[in-house]
């Protein structure tokens, strides 16, 4: 897991960039209206300007879904509220971002996160409601565990929806970067393993998979249902490359079930 110190790195150096953090690792294609309930975390640059933190998931129509760390970092930044965009192109240039209108809310940060990413899971609850969006639904208490007993997991294909960079590329003379282009995206992975609070999935490229990585924080991952897509999780960690292994916050166990109800329940 990566130690928090790193992450807060990677996620200062994607906010600092130009139109911020971006493209997922490996053979990440453009999501376009796929997952029109997954958004972007913004935070307020110097400038007044907003640059995506996080990503995140419209889970009813005024909560939005992002990890624990990422309010903590915006803590850090002194911001106590945030703004949400589903824009799928947001960050591609200053012209576009201007014209785009996010939501307000306040970030809520799970009463039991501790760092470097125990219970890691907050909300931005919004000002108003979002509307023509439907809300992604989170499965339910037991869900991961159901497809292990059954032996399914190792053969399910889980989807991976954000705005993250993409994994390290090491350029000779100036060293590793993680390039990002500020466009919503979506990757494959595979079962790697289950543990009472983490699926760890595998993004590895050579075995055909890809992932995660700086950016993508808070964002969802999507198991399909005979009725339809659940989030099973929130992108929590992972190997500082974002080469191999992505660690994500369970979402059906009872902690983050616990956090979201009373605000699920809010109109």
């Amino acid at each position: 897991m990566r130690k928090l110190a790193a992450l807060l790195a990677g996620l200062t150096a994607a906010f600092a960039m130009t139109g911020s953090a971006p493209a997922q690792t490996g053979d990440a294609q453009l999501d376009g209206t796929r997952h029109p309930n997954v958004g972007a975390l913004l935070a307020k640059r110097t400038d007044g300007s907003l640059g995506i933190i996080c990503s995140g998931t419209l889970v009813s129509p005024r909560v939005f879904l992002t990890a624990g760390h990422c309010a903590d970092f915006m803590f850090l930044l002194g911001q106590f509220d945030a703004f949400v965009t589903f824009d799928p192109n947001f960050g591609t240039d200053p012209l576009h971002d201007i014209f785009s209108t996010p939501y307000h809310g306040a970030l809520v940060q799970n009463p039991r996160f501790h760092v470097p990413a125990q219970n890691d899971t907050a909300i931005v609850l919004l000002d108003l409601a979002v509307t023509g969006i439907a809300p992604a639904k989170i499965a339910p208490l037991g869900f991961l565990d159901g497809l292990q007993d059954a032996g399914t997991i190792q053969t399910t294909k889980f989807t991976n929806v954000g705005y993250g960079t993409a994994e390290q590329v090491v350029v000779p003379g100036t060293g590793p970067i993680f390039p990002g282009d500020g466009i919503r995206k979506f990757t494959i992975s595979g079962f790697y393993s289950l543990t009472p609070e983490y699926i760890h999935l595998n993004q590895n490229l050579k075995q055909g998979y890809s992932g995660t990585c700086f950016g993508d924080s808070g964002g969802p991952t999507f198991v399909g249902t005979a009725n339809g897509p659940v989030v099973i999780s929130v992108v929590s960690s992972g190997d500082n490359p974002c080469y191999t292994l992505s660690v994500d916050e369970r979402l059906d166990i009872a902690n983050p079930q616990q956090f979201l109800a009373p605000y699920l329940a809010l109109r």
